[in-house]
């Protein structure tokens, strides 16, 4: 690895979103850290989004953009970036997101010093709402913080978010899956984490904002039905079963429309007690 700069490959899809891709693109160009491949992949965008980018292409060089030739969702977008990227790491940046400006170099730096096994960094992140920025997390809870993750332990709760910095070669060999409606972050870095038998490490810096706080439907957001498929689906593709399918599914009761099982709460809590579940079994009583 080059030690002093690095090529980081950060990639964005986008649809329809054209004034939140602006912002989302601007934190990336105002990173402290400039080596940086920036791709966006345009996924048939009727606003202006396609000129734009042109646009930006010729003022900034760092920029890259592909067009699709059908709409077909953020999944094959995130594909397209990942296949083309030639950072020597890479991370992503949805489209209605943005990045704090010290991101990047944070992740490096926490690669020169991460264990030998660990083959992916993630972050805290701040979500954004029409009250402001929520808060960051109390310095005691951080320490307490669970700094290091395998596969086994997303089953339990899905530490890494939708955002991941990795080897751009090691994510090649790992692309999100096309068929999954819905969980394709936690499938692919659940996949991530048990095909090369690696782990995660926590950059304990929130430099990551989500912004729940627009009116564009995001692009995590799924009915009820998809989710309950994408449960099932996962569950057979990685053969869940027994306990971990007990885990797995306490990941339903996030969506306030799927009602809590609290046979299900109590297990998580006897199996790692958290004051969430706690919370739910004391109202239940």
């Amino acid at each position: 690895m080059d030690t002093i700069q690095p090529l980081v490959t950060v990639y964005i899809p986008t649809y329809n979103r054209l004034e939140l891709l602006k912002r989302a693109v601007k934190s990336v160009q105002e990173q402290t850290y400039t080596n940086l491949e920036i791709i966006i992949v345009d996924d048939c965008s009727t606003d202006g989004t396609q000129e734009y980018l042109i646009q930006l292409a010729s003022q900034d060089q760092r920029i890259r953009y592909f067009f699709k030739e059908k709409n077909s969702g953020a999944c094959v977008s995130r594909n397209i970036a990942i296949k083309n990227a030639t950072g020597e790491f890479i991370t992503g940046l949805d489209d209605d997101d943005y990045f704090l400006k010290n991101r990047i170099k944070e992740f490096i730096l926490a690669w020169g010093n991460k264990k030998e096994t660990t083959k992916v960094l993630y972050s805290l992140y701040l979500r954004k709402t029409e009250t402001g920025l929520t808060k960051k997390v109390y310095k005691l809870k951080k320490v307490l913080m669970k700094k290091e993750i395998n596969a086994k332990d997303l089953i339990y709760y899905f530490y890494l978010g939708n955002q991941i910095f990795t080897l751009t070669s090691l994510f090649k060999k790992n692309l999100f899956d096309e068929n999954f409606i819905a969980w394709q972050d936690f499938e692919c870095y659940y996949r991530f984490l048990k095909n090369f038998n690696c782990t995660a490490e926590l950059v304990v810096e929130e430099n990551y904002i989500v912004d729940i706080s627009h009116p564009h439907e995001r692009i995590s957001t799924k009915k009820i039905d998809n989710i309950l498929k994408t449960f099932n689906d996962f569950s057979i593709k990685h053969d869940v079963v027994g306990n971990d399918l007990i885990l797995l599914r306490c990941h339903l009761y996030n969506y306030p429309s799927i009602i809590i099982e609290m046979k299900d709460i109590i297990f998580r809590f006897f199996y790692k007690p958290s004051l969430l579940d706690l919370k739910r079994i004391i109202r239940k009583i």
